[in-house]
């Protein structure tokens, strides 16, 4: 991805790209972060899933962020790994909806590619990219239906009357998109 400082840059970069990147993993971690904070006016608030997403918005623009130091970098590497194993804990234990620990997998999956970016092992097997970028395409797939199902659950009223449309909806399409991103960005290094 342009601009990332974990050796995954592409030459001649434009500023405006690298700003873009910074504003769309910034702005879903603040919509994440808006969510923690008013979970009463959600329908579908999950606050560990939220909190991973700030996570995984923080750590995505940590990582774009032109300088950031590469011990920091690794270190939030290790972090991310220690996340991806509390998700997929949680999806294996969750005894509701398929969707929750699908969405928690997913969400694990996403912690586990970006402890991968973050690394950025110098020597890893050639396929393991394809791999990691497969992984986080079948994520978006997760993270669509997310977004589809909160989507009707504000549109059809299943949603409670004081519930704020705006932060069900757009923190999934921020977390889609943001997942698409780090798609792209592994499987083109």
């Amino acid at each position: 991805m342009p601009g990332m400082s974990t050796g995954m840059e592409t030459s001649g970069a434009s500023a405006a790209l690298l700003l873009a990147e910074i504003t769309l993993f910034w702005t879903v971690t603040v919509l994440h972060v808006l969510r923690l904070l008013s979970p009463a006016r959600l329908c579908d608030a999950d606050r560990l899933e939220d909190a991973g997403h700030v996570a995984m918005g923080a750590g995505m623009t940590a990582m774009v962020f032109p300088g950031a130091p590469s011990t920091a970098l690794r270190v939030m590497a290790v972090v991310f790994a220690v996340l991806a194993v509390a998700f997929f804990a949680r999806a294996v234990h969750r005894r509701d909806s398929t969707g929750h620990r699908d969405q928690n997998a997913a969400i694990g999956a996403g912690q586990l590619a970006m402890a991968y970016m973050l690394a950025l092992p110098a020597h890893s097997p050639t396929w393991l990219p394809a791999a990691v970028a497969g992984v986080l395409a079948l994520c978006v797939l997760v993270h669509g239906q997310r977004l589809i199902d909160a989507g009707r659950r504000t549109r059809h009223g299943v949603a409670s009357p004081g519930t704020n449309r705006i932060l069900v909806t757009l923190p999934h399409a921020g977390t889609l998109v943001t997942t698409v991103a780090m798609a792209w960005a592994v499987a083109t290094t």
